[in-house]
C-alpha cells in the first residue's frame, strides 16, 4: 500500500513538472503559428466531437493543454517533448488497445507527423493551458474584434493647439509641436542646405551626392529649389533601383531555389528589372498588382504584364521533394501568404 501510494505521488508529481515545464515556457510566434496551421485544424476535425466540451469518452478531453496534461481513464494524453512516452501519438498511430480516431480509420501519415512533431515542440499553445481552443464553426466575430482601430472608419482629427505657431508650416508640423511642447522639448534647429541634398539624395536614390550636387543645390536661391531637387531625384533610374528593393524583399525574390543544390533560376532577373521599370515609369498600384497576378490574361500581347507573372517563381522551390504533393501544395501556399502580406503591405 505504501508503495503504490509513492508511485501514485510520483505520477502526481511528473504529471505537475510537466505542466509547469509547458506554462512557464512562453511559446514563440513560431511555434504558435505551427500549433494553429498545422495542428489546431487536425484537433477540431477528429478529436472534439468525441473528446471536447459536451462529450468526454474515456472521460478525456482534448481541447485544452490542461485537459491533455490531465488526461482520461488511461493517464495523460501526453507528455510535452516527448512523443515517444505520449497516448496520443500512439493512439493515432494505432499502436495498442486505443486507436484513434475511433472511427478507425487512421489519419493521413502528413497529419500524424504533425502532432508528433507538435508535442516534440513541447505542446507550444495559445494562451494558458487551462485555453480551450474551439472548432472552426463556433467562431464568432465579437464586439471587441469589431472595434479594433484598423476596422474603424477614418477621421480627421482636430490640429491640436500649439505655442510656437511660427514654427508650424502644415497640420502635420503641428501634431509634432504639440508632442514636443507636453515634453517641454524644443524643435531641433533646421538643416542646412548641404545637409538637405544629402538626406534628400540618400532617402530617393540610395546614393550619395557629388560635391558639385551639393553646391549646385546650395547656390541655388530660387523659392523651389527643394522641390526641383525632389522632382530631379525622382526622375533618375536610380530611384526605382532603390525603392524596388522593397518590394522584391516583400515578395522574396530571389535568383536561386535554395534548398540542396540551390540551382540558379534563369531568367528571373527578367521580374526585378520589370518592378524596377514599374517604379522609374509611376505605373499605377492596381495596374502593378494585376499584372503580377494574372497579367498573361488580363493583358495578353504585353510582354510587361507576361514577365510580371514571373511573381509566381519567387520564392524557394525543391526540384526533388520527397513527397511531390506535399511540396506542390506547400508552393501553393508560400504563394497565397506571400501575396496577401505583399499585396497589404
Amino acid at each position: 500500500m505504501r508503495i503504490s501510494f509513492s508511485f501514485g505521488f510520483l505520477a502526481l508529481f511528473l504529471a505537475g513538472i510537466s505542466s509547469a515545464t509547458a506554462q512557464e515556457k512562453k511559446p514563440t510566434p513560431a511555434a504558435i503559428q505551427f500549433f494553429e496551421t498545422k495542428v489546431r485544424p487536425i484537433l477540431a476535425d477528429n478529436c472534439f466531437e468525441c473528446h471536447g466540451e459536451k462529450k468526454q469518452k474515456r472521460d478525456l478531453r482534448l481541447d485544452s493543454l490542461a485537459a491533455m496534461l490531465e488526461g482520461g481513464d488511461n493517464g495523460p494524453a501526453i507528455v510535452p517533448g516527448h512523443p515517444e512516452k505520449s497516448l496520443l501519438v500512439k493512439a493515432i498511430n494505432h499502436d495498442g488497445d486505443v486507436k484513434m480516431p475511433s472511427k478507425g480509420k487512421k489519419l493521413p501519415r502528413d497529419q500524424i507527423d504533425a502532432l508528433t512533431q507538435w508535442i516534440k515542440m513541447g505542446a507550444p499553445w495559445p494562451g494558458s493551458d487551462k485555453t480551450a481552443i474551439k472548432t472552426r464553426g463556433d467562431f464568432q466575430i465579437t464586439q471587441k474584434d469589431r472595434s479594433h482601430w484598423a476596422f474603424q472608419p477614418v477621421k480627421r482629427p482636430a490640429v491640436p493647439d500649439v505655442k510656437n505657431q511660427a514654427w508650424v508650416r502644415n497640420p502635420i508640423d503641428a501634431f509634432i509641436l504639440a508632442k514636443l511642447e507636453a515634453k517641454r522639448l524644443q524643435p531641433a534647429p533646421p538643416a542646412s542646405k548641404q545637409e538637405i541634398a544629402r538626406r534628400l539624395y540618400y532617402d530617393v536614390t540610395g546614393l550619395p551626392p557629388t560635391p558639385i550636387e551639393i553646391e549646385a543645390f546650395v547656390n541655388d536661391a530660387s523659392p523651389d529649389a527643394y522641390e526641383k531637387l525632389v522632382d530631379k531625384l525622382v526622375a533618375t533610374p536610380q530611384y526605382g533601383e532603390k525603392w524596388a528593393r522593397h518590394w522584391l524583399d516583400l515578395v522574396r525574390y530571389a535568383e536561386t531555389n535554395s534548398y540542396e543544390r540551390d540551382n540558379p533560376k534563369p531568367h528571373v532577373w527578367r521580374y526585378r528589372d520589370y518592378v524596377i521599370r514599374a517604379f522609374n515609369e509611376d505605373k499605377p498600384y492596381d495596374r502593378f498588382l494585376r499584372e503580377q497576378l494574372a497579367g498573361d490574361e488580363i493583358y495578353p500581347g504585353d510582354a510587361d504584364a507576361l514577365i510580371a507573372t514571373g511573381f509566381y517563381r519567387l520564392g524557394i522551390w525543391d526540384d526533388e521533394p520527397v513527397d511531390a504533393k506535399q511540396a506542390r501544395y506547400d508552393g501553393l501556399d508560400d504563394i497565397i501568404a506571400r501575396s496577401a502580406k505583399a499585396c497589404s503591405a
